[in-house]
């Protein structure tokens, strides 16, 4: 890759780097399954791409291997699903290389994964895991109300 007209070789972070100074560009499904390795990750985060270098894996709090099982794919419901903090989102927003078609304009003009409190509910689903938990509810009424029957007889 050049960079200002001199060719050298930069690690995935300066990429990111340089990336995130220009334009976005349109990546494709096929290129990023491409990128599939710890030492070669790429994933895709609501429509962003994201070029994961070592010292992101190396620093992430749950280590290298829950990162780079995803590498090549899209874990944006892994990712979700976890619950991340706002800070975890600004620092991958650093790793941001391109998008995939279909990406929110909001999302790609601002150049980073949506905030927790801008994340849409899914109609019935309560922004995920709501259904669980009200199952959960129900469990633990009925639980209650069995055992409260059996001891009260």
């Amino acid at each position: 890759m050049t960079i200002n007209g001199d060719p050298k070789l930069i690690t995935p972070g300066e990429v990111a780097k340089h990336d995130s100074e220009n334009e976005l560009k349109l990546i494709t499904p096929e290129e990023v399954a491409k990128h599939d390795s710890e030492n070669d990750c790429w994933i895709v985060m609501h429509n962003l791409v994201f070029n994961l270098p070592k010292e992101f894996m190396d620093d992430h709090p749950g280590g290298p291997d829950v990162v780079s099982c995803l590498a090549g794919k899209d874990a944006t419901s892994d990712f979700e699903d976890i619950a991340h903090s706002d800070s975890a989102r600004d620092w991958a927003n650093k790793y941001i290389i391109g998008y995939m078609e279909g990406v929110d304009d909001d999302i790609k003009t601002g150049r980073r994964i949506p905030k927790t409190s801008e994340l849409k509910s899914t109609p019935g689903g309560g922004g995920g895991g709501g259904g669980v938990m009200t199952l959960v509810s129900v469990l633990v009424v009925g639980f209650a109300a069995a055992a409260y029957f059996v001891l009260k007889a």
